[in-house]
């Protein structure tokens, strides 16, 4: 797919590794060659991978914990401000290319509001805000700041106000969980599943809380296909029970997947699993989800691969969640500097025979990037075998890989036609 926006993408400067370094997560080139270099770098990598996989826009953010790991409140303050300016300046470079998020200190509600409306109002590029799960605090940086206490009205009240998005997204365990809970099982204190848990559960606390009814036109969007919470839908609105639980904030009429759509999104980065997605879309629909990629942290083409070639939805859906549903939700992206529009499928390149990118393929050109372009005619045999009498069609392999190789080289199949494709549910292929 053409034209894809991807939201929770990382940038980071120098003064952001002093509150953690990001290089302790991994040896040097386990996660993509050179982590630090990738988080640094803006219009050189990262741009060129863009191009190759169909990527119009990234959102780029600062790199978790951010502020949100600064336990002094001016010095945190300073940090977010600082990474602001000069996010402003990288995404001025190029702001049809690339969009920001606002970074921001929790110490205090009121100064956060402050700074996020300066970012909308006065600065340039900028399109909703990121925090980190908690703020950190206190001298052994054990306590922790939740957004879902009622002093933090003061933030919640300007990001509605602005009508910007605010991203949950996932940081390290405070030194005494970590000790507690992750020090003798370290593989599973971050992304396998330290992350999920705990933004789980702050997201949770603010819908509980009551934010979302008090601000009825707040977004907030979690990332890693909503971290665990679609999935558990069932067993949390059952389990909210209001005989049990009287005193909870949330409306009584309500159950936690009534917000999604309106109020919640969630984004597929770092989460590319097909059957995740399909009950996903089940279970909060597909105007509640949009796609992303979590590079430096993932992989932009593994991600696109992916998303353009295994998610068997039909098109329309696949450009709304590709694009359409980030323009609806980060309305800011349509405005200036980013001039952004949606799409129809055909000019993502979804959809059609694929006629056209054969014609291409046998002239040793590029992939068109003109639908409109006129294509080459051909005896039409049917739409998964390309031979009427023998079947030259064999299922790959891979567990993961589609089958419908008809379809001229990969182009995306036409959203009223049934494509079979072979996923992978724990380690089965299944067909669909």
């Amino acid at each position: 797919m053409l034209g894809k926006i991807a939201l929770e993408e990382a940038w980071a400067i120098p003064e952001n590794f002093k509150a953690y370094d990001v290089s302790s997560l991994a040896p040097k080139g386990v996660i993509g060659g050179d982590l630090i270099a990738n988080l640094l770098d803006v219009h050189g990598t990262r741009l060129e991978q863009m191009d190759e996989n169909g990527v119009e826009t990234m959102v780029l953010s600062l790199s978790s914990p951010g502020p949100q790991g600064v336990t002094d409140a001016r010095e945190a303050e300073a940090l977010a401000s600082l990474a602001n300016e000069r996010l402003e300046s990288e995404v001025g470079r190029n702001p049809t290319r690339f969009a920001a998020l606002a970074s921001l200190s929790l110490h205090d509600p009121a100064q956060a509001g402050r700074e996020l409306r300066r970012c909308i109002t006065e600065r340039k590029g900028f399109v909703g805000a990121i925090v980190n799960d908690f703020q950190s605090a206190g001298p052994d940086k054990n306590t922790m700041i939740f957004l879902d206490r009622p002093e933090c009205d003061a933030f919640w009240r300007v990001a509605e106000e602005l009508d910007v998005p605010v991203y949950v997204h996932p940081r390290e365990a405070t030194p005494l969980i970590y000790e507690q809970m992750w020090k003798d099982r370290p593989w599973l204190a971050f992304s396998a599943l330290g992350y999920a848990h705990r933004v789980g559960m702050h997201v949770l606390g603010i819908v509980t809380a009551g934010v979302l009814d008090r601000f009825p036109g707040l977004k907030i969007v979690i990332g890693h296909m909503g971290e665990h919470i679609p999935y558990d839908l069932y067993r949390i609105d059952h389990k909210l029970n209001r005989a049990r639980f009287p005193q909870m904030p949330m409306s009584k009429d309500k159950l936690v997947r009534d917000y999604f759509g309106t109020q919640l999104f969630i984004t597929t980065s770092g989460h590319f699993s097909t059957p995740a997605l399909l009950c996903a879309l089940q279970e909060i629909g597909a105007g509640a989800v949009m796609f992303s990629i979590d590079y430096p942290f993932e992989s932009i083409p593994n991600g696109c691969v992916w998303f353009d070639d295994h998610v068997p939805i039909n098109g329309r859906d696949l450009v709304d969640i590709g694009r359409n549903n980030a323009l609806r939700i980060f309305k800011r992206l349509q405005l200036s500097p980013h001039g952004l529009g949606e799409k129809e499928p055909r000019e993502c390149g979804v959809g059609g025979l694929g006629l056209v990118r054969a014609r291409e393929r046998e002239r040793g050109g590029e992939r068109p990037r003109r639908p409109e372009a006129t294509p080459t005619a051909e005896v039409e045999y049917g739409l998964y075998n390309k031979d009427w009498s023998k079947r030259l069609e064999r299922r790959p392999e891979s567990p993961t890989a589609h089958t419908d190789n008809s379809v001229q080289h990969g182009a995306r199949r036409a959203s009223n036609v049934p494509v079979p494709r072979v996923v992978q549910s724990i380690g089965v292929g299944v067909t669909i």
